[in-house]
């Protein structure tokens, strides 16, 4: 299964580096962006943001110097793996390049700045800075599927599907759902190859949470027929197809979900879709995050390491942003992301 002893090993000196607790109490504490970005100047995080601010100014130069230090984070852990270690991680690295597609495609479909979209990259993966720039140039899905293709991207073919189904009057759900589904696909291909248990748990989890969260956006499409939604379910998940038929129904109570336990976590509080929508998604990062003290010769420690860098790196976005926008901090503070 290649060198986890190596890797890992590297890899929990790098978590030792992860920002404490208490300074992003303090980041948050910061009077304006200005201040923010002087709190950040001792940390890792100080030479990319140097970078980015001879190039950019405000949460623009925020942005891009956080997604750098996430690109030159994965390259450096790819950097310590060959063979079989490194497909392993490559598949946990994938993710990213899908949360990035996801954001771009949602960004053209609903009129988003390229500012606004940069914010929410993560320039991880297969799709690096310059790649992930050059996405945002393409005029639509179907032009984003032909630059994919050319790279022979994994996720290339599911945005293709994606740019036929909006063409046949679909939603950018359908997207989603190819997408979804190929990074399963591809990810159950590698873990079933190479015998990773710790690799195979992450996508069950991820099949699950998936499942979930387009249930609660089923439930905004008040005419579709049950058959309709069922063709938005991802197999091989920890939620039966009745249950997500339930939650997907527009009918059924909101207490149905907040009676839900996910990863462990009770959503019960939660009174609204957005709050589930977050509260799934925040249960599954520190599900995430705590796959760091899995088997220390598998991939879960590198998986559980990424899960709490990306989680801090957000972190870190909302504090700018707040800062910048002057959203008072115990609004900001529910969008933290606590691993």
């Amino acid at each position: 299964m290649g060198d986890f002893a190596y890797i890992n090993a590297r890899v929990k000196v790098m978590n030792s580096r992860l920002l404490p607790a208490a300074r992003l109490d303090e980041l948050f504490r910061a009077s304006d962006l200005d201040a923010v970005l002087q709190g950040l100047a001792d940390t890792p995080y100080n030479v990319e943001l140097a970078e980015a601010l001879s190039r950019f100014t405000g949460v623009r130069a925020v942005d891009e110097g956080l997604s750098q230090n996430f690109s030159h984070t994965t390259q450096r852990i790819l950097s310590f793996a060959d063979g079989e270690a490194r497909d392993l991680i490559e598949v946990v690295l994938l993710r990213y390049d899908l949360q990035s597609l996801r954001a771009i495609i949602r960004g053209k479909l609903t009129g988003r700045s390229q500012d606004e979209i940069v914010g929410t990259l993560f320039p991880g993966g297969l799709l690096t800075e310059v790649k992930l720039r050059e996405l945002l140039q393409q005029p639509d899905v179907r032009a984003i599927a032909d630059t994919l293709t050319t790279w022979m991207h994994p996720l290339a073919g599911a945005v293709r599907e994606g740019a036929d189904a909006l063409q046949r009057g679909g939603s950018l759900l359908d997207v989603e759902s190819a997408l979804d589904r190929a990074y399963v696909r591809y990810g159950r291909r590698i873990a079933d190859t190479e015998g990773d248990g710790d690799l195979r748990r992450y996508l069950q989890a991820e099949v699950t949470m998936t499942n979930a969260m387009t249930a609660l956006k089923l439930r905004r499409i008040k005419e579709l027929p049950r058959e309709e939604r069922e063709r938005f379910f991802v197999p091989g998940g920890t939620l039966p197809l009745d249950r997500f038929l339930t939650l997907a129904d527009p009918q059924s109570s909101l207490s149905e979900i907040a009676s839900m336990r996910l990863f462990g976590a009770e959503l019960a509080g939660t009174e609204t879709l957005s709050e589930i929508e977050r509260a799934i998604e925040q249960a599954f990062q520190r599900m995430a995050a705590r796959m760091y003290m899995a088997d220390p010769l598998g991939v879960g420690v590198v998986i559980g390491y990424l899960a709490r860098k990306a989680a801090e790196i957000s972190n870190l976005r909302v504090i700018a942003h707040a800062r910048q926008l002057g959203i008072p901090e115990d609004v900001a503070r529910r969008e933290i992301v606590g691993v």
